[in-house]
């Protein structure tokens, strides 16, 4: 007995440990693995946001002007995927508007999860003997869509002879969006422009230099928006000088520095209104007749607030490695990532930078979080890995991770984004050239075998060299020269396949995503249906629910909901006449699935031609209810006018009433009674409404009065009858 309690006692031990030992190894955040996406095209990831789900989404490109947008859960699975662009199709060669050439650039995460994606494409007007009138130009795009991938909005920004896009957007705590609306056409006057959900306007900004020196934005590099805890909005953007500068040291010759010069203008906005509260502008080094590519344009790519109110500004360029030698000696570069902070107004106190030992590399993407501190995205310049380093508030580097990537090349790119509560990242490695998106997601630590990659990264402190303040704005009032408006946009499935291609998972359970048996549920127009997440849909569109199962895997399913028309609205048109055509076509309000027309005829479409007379009806059904209408075809479209010559208010029941005889085919107009004074003492438009022989509820005297009576035929001619009646009692 003892011997067998003692093996009971070691068997329940042994399964505890078992379950809680399993309970440890389904911890997902330990797991990594590396994935590979194809679909149409070559295939390029711009910019990625993470959800508070720690769902990715990513927003690609398959060509110069086609991209799409693809949600992937946390382990990379794709959810959804759909292309968004304009619909407005071209049918016509004269066809006034169509638009296409459309560039989505960025992505942001919008309130109640949902997300925006900006960019441009070019509006076209009219085309006679190949010339277009008004020419082509370029328009702002922002679109705007939920969760499920559905579309919510389209808005646009241009106007005929002008040219601008959208190229940093943010929206604000109240729901607000900030827009960068980049001008591309002379003079070069971008705006910083503040609207909100109902369209308004509420204040703008014109960047116009102030120099009669030109310096003119660069349309190859993005600007940068960062909203400061005060409210208040920090820009950045890049300028450029093609006049050489000098500069002048007592009892030395002047020093040239030749052209290009470039600049990082940054400024501060007023959140209530717009007003510049500070700029500054800093020269980046100049390459010229240096080993740095005298193409090469300084790219900014993050501004932060830090915790004690100064700001810090990240960005992409060359930095010097011959530092004995004055800065306009500089000859010798190296391609770094440069953090230089800034005071609360706007004066550089520190330049950081960094980059791989012995090596250089690319800022490709930069994020704020907690604290002031930021997480760089960089790719070495000598092996094309991705480099993730963390920097704290003071500048330094605080965790760095590097990981291979085989799709390498001057196109390539890399993006990443960490998830929430430190769960590890996501990564996205791709080339415009390559069909290939390589994804990479890393364990809680940042660990992956999948990529193997060894790069040390490092930091150095210095001080900006360089001139500053040559940029300044001129105060001037906003110029609306450009429409704010609704824009219809159009969402396709964009088919993405993925393979996994290195995968380190403790075996408990994977995750399902089911897509191709989702449910399908109808609803009326005055109806609404709720996911299981207690998600109220209102809309027609695809939508989907995550489930945790027993173990922590995602169980993904998917809704279809179809919204149903209420038949109580059916209409159809007016009577009508064959008047020698041979055929008319009778119509109905569209929307239903279904119409049954004269009991006869089932067709999936509003409309029905007939080649004869009488009566038709059409009747529709669903399970919100059902409806017919009568429309009536006559032979001809114009009919003799028939209206009575007296009538008796005599409350006998019997011709108390002047109305228009119901007999008449043709519309009323109008019916006007006139009493010999030529005062009018009944008026109608309605041919159910007559006259009861009183005016002001006085009952009228016997007599003659006269009626103008203006009706209408079924072609649209109007006609006019004159006469006179008489009032018996």
């Amino acid at each position: 007995m003892y011997i067998r309690s003692i093996y009971i006692i070691v068997c329940i031990f042994f399964v505890c440990t078992v379950n809680s030992t399993k309970a440890q190894l389904c911890n997902k955040d330990s797991n990594y693995y590396s994935l590979t996406y194809t679909g149409g095209g070559n295939n390029y990831v711009k910019d990625a946001i993470v959800t508070n789900g720690d769902e990715v989404v990513a927003l690609c490109s398959y060509d110069a002007f086609s991209t799409f947008v693809t949600k992937f859960t946390a382990q990379g699975s794709v959810i959804w995927s759909n292309e968004f662009s304009p619909d407005y199709p071209r049918t016509t060669w004269v066809q006034y508007p169509w638009y296409n050439e459309t560039q989505m650039l960025g992505i942001i995460a919008g309130k109640n999860d949902t997300y925006y994606t900006y960019g441009s494409c070019i509006e076209h007007g009219k085309s006679i003997n190949n010339v277009e009138e008004p020419p082509a130009h370029r328009v702002g795009l922002l679109f705007h869509f939920d969760k499920y991938g559905n579309k919510i909005s389209g808005k646009y920004f241009g106007n005929w002879r002008t040219a601008y896009s959208v190229r940093s957007l943010l929206q604000l705590p109240n729901g607000n969006l900030i827009v960068y609306l980049k001008s591309h056409f002379t003079p070069k006057i971008s705006k910083v422009l503040c609207v909100d959900n109902a369209g308004n306007i509420l204040w703008g900004a014109p960047l116009q230099c102030a120099s009669v020196i030109p310096y003119n934005e660069i349309d190859g590099a993005e600007p940068v928006m960062q909203q400061l805890a005060n409210g208040d909005v920090i820009v950045g953007r890049i300028m450029q000088r093609d006049i050489p500068d000098t500069i002048q040291y007592p009892f030395q010759p002047p020093i040239i520095i030749p052209t290009p010069i470039h600049y990082f203008n940054v400024m501060q906005l007023n959140g209530n209104n717009g007003q510049l509260v500070w700029e500054n502008s800093f020269q980046c080094p100049t390459l010229t007749n240096t080993n740095a590519p005298n193409t090469f344009v300084p790219q900014l790519k993050n501004i932060t607030q830090l915790p004690n109110g100064k700001i810090s500004i990240a960005a992409d360029m060359y930095l010097p490695l011959d530092t004995t030698e004055r800065f306009y000696a500089y000859k010798v570069f190296a391609k770094r990532v440069a953090n230089y902070m800034l005071t609360p107004d706007g004066f550089n106190f520190k330049l950081f930078s960094y980059y791989p030992e012995n090596g250089a590399c690319t800022l490709e993407k930069a994020t704020n979080y907690s604290n002031g501190t930021q997480l760089f995205v960089a790719r070495d310049a000598a092996t094309g890995s991705t480099l993730l380093f963390r920097v704290n508030a003071a500048g330094e580097i605080t965790e760095s991770h590097s990981y291979a990537d085989n799709n390498t090349g001057n196109a390539s790119h890399c993006t990443a984004i960490e998830k929430k509560q430190q769960h590890g990242y996501f990564i996205f490695q791709s080339n415009t050239n390559s069909p290939f998106i390589k994804s990479i997601i890393t364990d809680a630590a940042g660990n992956t075998a999948c990529a193997p990659s060894n790069i040390k990264m490092v930091a150095q402190n210095g001080l900006w060299p360089w001139l500053v303040d040559k940029v300044r704005l001129t105060p001037q009032l906003i110029d609306y020269d450009f429409r704010y408006s609704p824009f219809t946009i159009k969402q396709e499935i964009h088919p993405v396949q993925q393979q996994t291609d290195c995968q380190y998972m403790y075996v408990c359970c994977t995750d399902v995503i089911d897509s191709l048996h989702p449910r399908n549920i109808e609803i009326c127009e005055n109806e609404n249906y709720t996911l299981p997440d207690n998600t109220v849909v209102t809309n027609a569109g695809t939508y989907y629910a995550t489930f945790k199962t027993n173990r922590g895997c995602d169980s993904v399913l998917f809704y279809n909901v179809k919204k149903l028309k209420l038949p109580s609205s059916l209409t159809t048109s007016a009577d009508t006449c064959l008047n020698n055509t041979g055929s008319v076509t009778l119509r109905a309000s569209d929307g239903f699935d279904k119409y049954l027309w004269n009991n006869a005829q089932l067709t999936t479409v509003p409309y029905l031609t007939i080649n004869k007379t009488g009566v038709f009806t059409v009747a529709v059904n669903n399970k919100c209810g059902a409806k017919t209408d009568t429309m009536q075809v006559y032979d001809q479209c114009d009919f003799p006018i028939f209206f009575p010559n007296a009538f008796t208010p005599n409350n006998d029941f019997l011709n108390d009433v002047l109305k228009v005889p119901e007999i008449n085919k043709n519309r009323l107009r109008r019916l006007t009674i006139f009493n010999r004074y030529g005062q009018a003492v009944f008026i109608t438009e309605n041919i159910k409404r007559g006259w009861d022989g009183t005016f002001k509820g006085i009952p009228q005297e016997n007599g003659t009065y006269t009626y103008l009576l203006e009706m209408e035929g079924l072609s649209g001619k109007k006609t006019l009858q004159k006469g006179t009646l008489i009032l018996i009692r």
